[in-house]
């Protein structure tokens, strides 16, 4: 059975990038274009891994990792901030539960040895 990515990003292009490098690797992906539909998401369907980007309408992916891991109560599952801005201007989001921190624009091969270590 292969491990679900859930991709959370406001940039169609950017999600089809990450889709398609980890799809070609053999995950299965759930998309959402904002933290709202992610949650929406969640609620219904099995996830292994979240990896969301910071900035994004009607809801951030800090407010997703707090809802995340307060209101889903899912603090065992690893989400990856993605983040166009230095990752050491937002090391805090490690403190509130994030797993990672990477910047933008994602290496396909850091992010699969990322997602590799996180999912065995």
């Amino acid at each position: 059975m292969p491990k679900t990515i859930l991709i959370v990003d406001d940039s169609e292009s950017i999600r089809t990038i990450l889709k398609l490098t980890l799809q070609f690797n053999g995950y299965g992906i759930l998309e959402a274009e904002d933290g709202k539909k992610a949650c929406e998401i969640l609620e219904r369907s099995p996830c292994d891994l979240v990896i969301t980007d910071i900035a994004m309408p009607v809801m951030t992916g800090i407010d997703l990792l707090e809802k995340i891991r307060e209101d889903l109560n899912r603090a065992d599952l690893p989400v990856i901030i993605c983040t166009a801005e230095k990752a050491s201007q937002h090391e805090d989001l490690l403190k509130k539960g994030a797993t990672k921190l990477m910047e933008k624009p994602v290496s396909p091969r850091e992010l699969l040895d990322i997602v590799k270590n996180l999912l065995p």
